[in-house]
């Protein structure tokens, strides 16, 4: 007979750490900081070569019944013990240095990886130099690493910091010399590394040469180039720059389109993703979403520098059977495609408007009462609350900017707030009640089509445009778009409208799918007023099946990183039993003209105001 009892081990640890909490059978009495720990020298050697060692050679505290460890705290060896006996690691966050150092001298390796792994998680710019430094003192290279690469992916926030200038020399040298460094101007490493150097220049302006090596001087300024030359004027030293003439990787991005999408269904796999496109060369990738989000609203934007915030509303239910909402915020991170969490909202928002205008991010509505606000501040990492909306407003709301105004466009009613005179006022609303509204911002006006679907499974919407100057609404185009699912969006100076048709099929004519997805696009000619059907498909993404699958879907156009996104294997489906001519077909449009040239169409258009740019799609709700 050969069994095996799947419980054994188990049983056998807990039995071991109930004696030791009883002191019996007890063989060894551990004395840290005044506490006794009594213990099993069989069960301290089983985990630690380093009580191994000690409990097996000729020390002297082989022989002794009470050894005194040094240089851990009490805390910490309680914490080492109780994994040692039963498997669980818990450390309190503000033990998780001293239990890393404790495991290194005890050489318990799971409880030194898993902390080393917990501080990587939770690296952000306050504290990322402490981490790097702390970990160079255990050369530990793998954290020195992830401190490093850290760094580099929030440069510009991390130079502005006290603690960057306490940054080692050698190591301040690294960091400025990394191609992976996320920021928009060589000027900015080189205004870095002269903060780092007139912090205490009398000591480090000798260092000044040596940082110089690490700088790009094709990439400088000649006004910092000469900034530069004046401070080593004193010092006699000869300027070498780096022979590097790579662009950082923060000055190298490509423009994509990141779709976000609403009212998925809750088997949806993947959702721990979103796709970006690249219409320039017809790539998909992937970028992640925060992890363990398996029931929660989200809205996302992206301000005028590229930045990706996200609100998140989490809903999970508690014993007592009540609800526990959290308010989750986060920042995306392009160089590690994670989201890393910010401040909470004051307030749980269930798909708010999220916009940002000139530094500040916005979230209105959203709440219980749905028509309070706040404002939040990324130099302070904090929120504020503004004036509440004149009226409550339903679930299906849009909210994007114009100049310095938040306009929110609801089947109640349409209404501004201007951050200038901080108030909110009513505007005109749209002539025709928009259910389920999607906008964008486009030369000074505002687009807007009601992408909700009908009974009928195909809506029959037009698109419309307000004037802020003369705050009326007024159709585009020539007639309504039929569609199941509607999306307007703006790629480089022109602005597109997709539809998605869901079209029933003989099971036989697609092997494995039933329904059949296309995908039609639609650029708008402003000097006609009219939307012109394109029969090339490059602006149009694989994912007609993704975006039909959602009530609503919007698309931000984001300056990205493609080699740092993942792959969009999640969304794969969309290419099966499809050719790529499939994605778009003649279903009519209100203008069937075919289009020569698309880039040239883009080239014809007349550049963006600066306050559009600005508030443009890069601000609209999600």
């Amino acid at each position: 007979m050969d069994v095996t009892n799947e419980v054994h081990s188990n049983s056998v640890l807990q039995e071991l750490n109930e004696q030791r909490g009883r002191a019996e059978l007890t063989d060894v009495v551990l004395e840290v900081e005044g506490r006794s720990f009594p213990c099993h020298r069989a069960v301290l050697a089983s985990c630690s070569p380093y009580f191994r060692t000690m409990f097996t050679s000729g020390y002297a505290e082989a022989k002794q019944e009470r050894i005194s460890i040094q240089d851990v705290s009490g805390v910490t060896m309680a914490t080492i013990l109780d994994y040692a006996y039963t498997g669980r690691l818990q450390i309190d966050p503000d033990q998780v240095q001293a239990v890393m150092s404790a495991a290194r001298l005890l050489q318990v390796d799971f409880v030194g990886r898993k902390a080393a792994e917990y501080m990587k998680d939770r690296l952000d710019v306050s504290n990322c130099v402490d981490v790097l430094m702390y970990a160079d003192m255990l050369a530990d290279c793998g954290l020195v690493e992830a401190s490093k690469r850290y760094m580099a992916s929030r440069f510009d926030q991390m130079a502005t910091q006290s603690s960057f200038v306490q940054l080692p020399l050698n190591h301040l040298q690294s960091l400025l010399g990394r191609d992976d460094v996320m920021t928009n101007s060589e000027d900015n490493v080189v205004q870095a590394a002269l903060r780092w150097v007139d912090f205490n220049q009398e000591e480090r302006l000798q260092h000044l040469s040596t940082l110089c090596k690490s700088l790009r001087q094709s990439l400088i300024s000649s006004k910092m180039d000469v900034e530069i030359q004046s401070k080593l004027v004193s010092t006699g030293s000869k300027l070498v720059y780096s022979d590097s003439t790579t662009q950082r990787l923060g000055q190298v991005r490509t423009e994509l389109q990141v779709f976000i999408r609403e009212g998925y269904s809750e088997d949806d796999s993947d959702e721990c993703s979103t796709p970006c496109y690249d219409p320039s060369t017809g790539r998909l990738y992937a970028m992640n979403m925060p992890e363990n989000l398996d029931s929660f609203s989200r809205s996302v934007t992206v301000t005028t520098d590229n930045e990706l915030y996200m609100a998140v509303e989490i809903v999970t239910s508690r014993e007592t059977g009540m609800d526990d909402r959290q308010k989750k915020f986060y920042q995306y991170n392009h160089l590690l495609n994670t989201w890393e969490p910010r401040c909470e909202m004051i307030t749980p928002r269930a798909s708010c408007g999220l916009v940002y205008l000139k530094g500040y991010i916005y979230a209105i509505g959203g709440d219980d009462t749905k028509e309070t606000a706040e404002r939040y501040d990324p130099r302070f990492d904090e929120w504020t609350s503004i004036p509440p909306l004149p009226q409550p407003m339903s679930s299906e709301f849009f909210a994007v900017t114009l100049n310095d105004s938040i306009y929110v466009i609801n089947k109640k009613g349409c209404y501004s707030f201007s951050t200038t005179e901080n108030k909110w006022s009513k505007i005109a609303d749209m002539l025709q009640k928009t259910l389920r509204p999607q906008a964008v911002t486009y030369q000074g006006c505002i687009y807007c089509i009601d992408c909700k679907e009908d009974c009928g499974n195909n809506a029959t919407s037009c698109v419309e445009v307000y004037n802020p100057k003369k705050d009326e609404w007024k159709r585009t185009g020539k007639g309504a778009f039929f569609f199941d699912t509607a999306t307007l969006m703006k790629y480089g100076k022109t602005l597109y409208l997709l539809t998605e048709h869901n079209t029933d099929l003989d099971a036989n004519d697609i092997e494995m799918d039933i329904n059949h997805t296309t995908l039609l696009i639609h650029q708008y000619q402003p000097k006609t007023d009219t939307w012109q059907f394109l029969k090339e498909d490059r602006m149009v993404p694989p994912l007609a099946r993704w975006l039909n699958s959602a009530s609503k879907a919007e698309c931000l156009t984001v300056r990205m990183i493609p080699m740092c996104l993942g792959d969009p294997k999640a969304y794969e489906r969309d290419y099966r039993g499809l050719g790529d001519s499939s994605f778009v077909q003649s279903f009519g449009s209100s203008d069937n003209s075919d289009s020569d040239d698309l880039s040239d169409q883009e080239d014809s258009d007349e550049d963006d105001s600066d306050e559009d740019r600005q508030s443009g799609t890069d601000d609209a709700d999600i």
